[in-house]
């Protein structure tokens, strides 16, 4: 199982270190098209297009990371007076139910791809740029955190029979 964490740890910590990246032609064409937009009097056609493709690819795909580096909201209320035992079956409790949710989220994100690369469709813009790989990134960012909540999940469990931890609960 350790071999398991180590292998997607590595994954999400890479794959999110490069997609942060992204940030920057994010932030450049928004500047970019500002510029164009208030100060020449032209703005671009495939600006926000291409902004809204690159925030999705950030989106979707960094959510292995995020989850790697406990980065999504979390509700600490209940467990913040509890050990890390506790804290551990808490989580794998609700690690279940995370798994049916983005089990659903992908089965029918990788239907919309589907659908969507048979009609070849574009975003409904005047750039029309391809639109189905866009809703691609749906099903891969699922499975990302599938592999990912899988970690996390085999992390908890760690702690749960970590015998040095449940002497000290």
């Amino acid at each position: 199982m350790k071999w398991y964490i180590r292998i997607v740890d590595g994954i999400s910590e890479w794959i999110g270190k490069i997609f942060c990246w992204l940030m920057l032609p994010l932030v450049l064409i928004t500047a970019f098209e500002v510029f164009m937009r208030y100060v020449m009097k032209q703005p671009t056609i495939w600006a926000w297009d291409l902004n809204v493709m690159i925030f999705a690819a950030i989106t979707f795909i960094g959510g292995g990371y995020a989850l790697l580096e406990k980065g999504h909201v979390t509700v600490d209320v209940f467990t913040i007076h509890m050990n890390r035992r506790n804290q551990a079956i808490l989580s794998m409790i609700t690690y279940l139910i995370f798994f049916i949710g983005i089990i659903t989220l992908m089965v029918g994100g990788w239907e919309m791809f589907l659908m969507s690369w048979k009609v070849k469709e574009t975003m409904p813009t005047i750039w029309a740029p391809p639109y189905y790989w866009m809703k691609l990134l749906l099903p891969l960012g699922c499975l990302l955190l599938i592999l990912q909540g899988i970690s996390e999940f085999l992390k908890n469990l760690y702690i749960i029979f970590d015998k040095d931890e449940s002497r000290g609960a």
